[in-house]
């Protein structure tokens, strides 16, 4: 069976991508290029593809995704956007699945593999399992092809604490010293951005030591 595979480079899509290959699916990995996305999770992206052996990578540019940090330095001034938080990119997982819907339906994978684990929807609605529920009623009735092999969303890290999600990942193998979680680009994970401030977390929590290096 195709699966689609969402990546970003970061540990959650790392897991999902180690726990796809373990079903046996032909993954299909795709990821994309939203406004300044750091390098570093780019490379972060090739890399996991390298160590898991997984196939050509469909990277797709959507330069006009911008976070509410971004548009605030061009001067953004919705009052409803108001405490949002810097990282929340205004209907992204809505546009995401879109184009992930579009590219299942034309490589015909049946599947599609998301890493939302159980914080995400804490801080971003579009990562709610509401929100998931409904996205698969919308390809029931947008997609021409659904009557013939219907498309829906798989969320292995669905409900699980970061701490879980790594915990997962080491008994997979996954190789978390090529992932990247840092908000920001460089040669090091700054940790100080509340992804970095999750992920020591996480590994402190497990009594685990994490494979990357932060800024001092």
């Amino acid at each position: 069976m195709k699966a689609l595979l969402l990546l970003s480079g970061g540990i959650d899509s790392a897991v999902c991508s180690w726990w796809a290959r373990r079903q046996g699916w032909d993954l299909l990995p795709l990821t994309v290029d939203y406004h300044l996305r750091p390098t570093a999770e780019v490379r972060a992206v090739r890399d996991l593809l390298n160590a898991a052996g997984i196939g050509k990578l469909v990277q797709v540019p959507l330069p006009f995704l911008k976070d509410v940090s971004d548009l605030r330095k061009e001067g953004l001034s919705n009052p409803l956007l108001e405490g949002a938080p810097d990282a929340y990119i205004p209907a992204r997982n809505l546009i995401f699945y879109a184009v992930a819907g579009y590219y299942a339906e034309t490589l015909g994978a049946p599947l599609i593999v998301g890493g939302h684990n159980g914080i995400d929807p804490d801080t971003f609605p579009d990562s709610s399992p509401d929100f998931f529920t409904h996205v698969n009623s919308l390809y029931r009735l947008g997609l021409w092809s659904y009557g013939r092999e219907r498309v829906s969303i798989k969320l292995p890290l669905a409900g699980k604490p970061k701490e879980e999600v790594v915990e997962m990942g080491l008994e997979l193998g996954v190789p978390f010293e090529v992932t990247w979680s840092c908000y920001f680009d460089g040669a090091k994970h700054c940790g100080r951005c509340p992804s970095c401030v999750e992920r020591k977390a996480a590994f402190r929590n497990l009594g685990v030591p994490d494979p990357v290096t932060y800024e001092s």
